[in-house]
């Protein structure tokens, strides 16, 4: 069974879950901090939406394309299904973030299947950054903080705008900034990534596309893409729930990394205790 591609997904339920409305009312604004701070007000405004989602990457020597739907309901609830071809043959992951806090990942390739389960709760700051996560990882998928870490992580500009399937798009353009690149994780993508562009709807402030583009700033090595977005649909609340089968083999990626990790933040470890007298005979 393949290994699962953290990073990856971590860097897709990002990308997804950055996305946000505004009004017709904010067309005409000049700069990136006003077009991100004005979607970031509004972010309250959605309490759900879907979308068709497609991802294509062409890096080192290798093309991978990624089709998949995506539906969020707030204030921390996903589900993503992702289809991919992998070594010949069809992959599908499906994502599911609940109320509680727990994330499954079922992987599917033939007739395999891999179960993951994090509980978010029992994860460690030591641990978390191990995934290249920081801070809550709840916060991956908070529409919010993902607006506020491209501004904190990125030096943007405010590029000529476009249409995209019909609708003008504001299009920020970004790289990396040096502050950003003490992360690993950062500076491993800077290595290869020179440059950004982030299309945001003029008329409904979403997030419909990202591309990344490699140092030479003229290849395209990575394209993410939202279709057919609705906004505040009717998604049934057990959408978000997941029951493993009965006799279902999970791994418990708390169990895995909590070990290394200590305890979770505010959850100092019990001092020792002495050691007991030995029995008497």
């Amino acid at each position: 069974m393949h290994r699962p591609h953290t990073i990856t997904i971590a860097r897709v339920a990002c990308a997804i879950l950055a996305a946000t409305a505004v009004p017709a009312s904010a067309q005409g604004l000049k700069s990136p901090d006003q077009i991100l701070s004005f979607a970031e007000s509004k972010m309250a405004a959605y309490k759900s939406w879907t979308a068709d989602y497609s991802q294509s990457m062409s890096m080192f020597g290798n093309h991978v394309e990624v089709t998949g739907s995506v539906a969020q309901k707030a204030p921390h609830r996903v589900w993503m299904q992702l289809d991919r071809p992998f070594m010949g043959q069809h992959s599908q992951v499906t994502i599911i973030v609940g109320q509680d806090g727990i994330m499954w990942q079922v992987m599917k390739m033939g007739s395999q299947q891999q179960i993951l389960k994090m509980d978010t709760s029992k994860l460690g700051s030591n641990a978390l950054a191990q995934a290249g996560i920081q801070g809550d990882p709840l916060d991956q998928f908070s529409p919010a903080k993902q607006l506020q870490m491209t501004k904190d992580m990125c030096d943007l500009t405010l590029d000529a705008a476009k249409d995209l399937d019909g609708q003008p798009m504001y299009v920020l353009g970004g790289s990396f900034k040096q502050s950003a690149l003490s992360h690993p994780q950062i500076a491993a993508m800077a290595a290869v990534i020179g440059k950004m562009r982030i299309y945001i709807g003029q008329t409904d402030g979403f997030f419909h596309r990202l591309e990344q583009y490699d140092r030479s700033l003229t290849n395209l090595v990575e394209e993410m893409e939202f279709k057919n977005v609705k906004f505040n649909p009717d998604v049934p609340d057990s959408t978000f729930v997941y029951q493993p089968p009965p006799d279902a083999q999970v791994t418990d990626m708390a169990q895995i990394m909590q070990p290394r990790s200590g305890p979770p933040p505010g959850r100092e470890a019990p001092p020792p205790t002495a050691p007991s007298p030995a029995p008497t005979k």
